[in-house]
């Protein structure tokens, strides 16, 4: 019988509370006020940071008082940066609780409480109630969601009419096919890789117009690869912080994400779509 997949399978998310830790290196003290400015320097878990977030923002048209969804928060970076730049209501939901204590922590200290909320549960099972969102945002998170036709229509459902999706994910490579794919399945917490075409035809099939997609693996690559040679140069500085076995899960979690874009196994999408009405 094979094991079933859990998050903590893969090694990017080992410690949650590690941020805590470099945020008192860089002089922020355990329960000190903190700029949203400065902690989104390292509280993005995407690829390029807040140029992602910005993007989306923009591209969107993101507004003040606008309802915001994320899906897949993490540390609450992309949540907390859009509130700040725009005074959106944001509504960030994280898989995993470690995640989303630490995330609640640091928007209460970012004094951006009364503009995210922080909720820990799986998307699948989320209640919104009555709720709609003018925009759904979603950074390499998707890709572990089981039953894609399903929370695709859920995303759909939960929009306001014309509302807008920003999604940056991971897809199936064009070697896919030649890939260890239980392997890939356990380190990336893979559980609804498809290919491009059936990406976007699944958000068509939802009720979505396709505004622009972007194939990014040649971007991912680079950037993934560059990560990898700058966290290799830290051992010394992250060990002392965070320990050798952290350092290593960290290696080991950039290390795989440069073999399985070199290999074709894995590649990624920017998505920005429109709800039909």
């Amino acid at each position: 019988m094979t094991k079933a997949l859990v998050i903590k399978d893969m090694k990017l998310y080992s410690k949650a509370a590690s941020i805590i830790a470099d945020l008192s290196d860089l002089g922020f003290e355990q329960g000190s006020p903190l700029d949203f400015n400065e902690v989104c320097k390292i509280d993005q878990l995407h690829y390029h940071g807040v140029a992602s977030v910005q993007l989306a923002i923009d591209a969107l048209t993101i507004e003040k008082n606008a309802n915001v969804l994320e899906i897949g928060a993490g540390w609450g970076g992309p949540s907390r940066f859009i509130a700040g730049k725009t005074n959106a209501q944001v509504t960030a939901i994280e898989l995993q609780k470690d995640f989303n204590e630490v995330a609640e922590i640091l928007t209460v200290r970012c004094g951006l409480d009364t503009l995210v909320t922080h909720r820990q549960i799986d998307f699948l099972q989320a209640d919104f109630q009555d709720l709609k969102f003018d925009h759904i945002v979603s950074w390499l998170a998707l890709f572990h969601i089981p039953k894609r036709e399903f929370f695709t229509k859920k995303i759909h459902e939960l929009l306001s009419p014309g509302g807008t999706i920003f999604i940056e994910d991971l897809m199936q490579g064009s070697a896919y096919k030649c890939a260890d794919v239980q392997l890939l399945n356990k380190e990336l917490f893979a559980n609804s890789l498809v290919d491009e075409n059936n990406y976007l035809q699944g958000l068509r099939a939802a009720g979505f117009e396709i505004i622009s997609a972007e194939n990014m693996t040649a971007d991912w690559f680079t950037f993934t690869s560059e990560r990898l040679n700058f966290f290799l140069k830290t051992h010394k500085k992250f060990t002392k912080l965070h320990g050798e076995k952290a350092f290593q899960d960290k290696r080991h979690f950039y290390s795989k994400m440069v073999e399985f874009f070199s290999d074709s196994s894995i590649s990624g999408i920017r998505v920005i779509a429109k709800k039909l009405d």
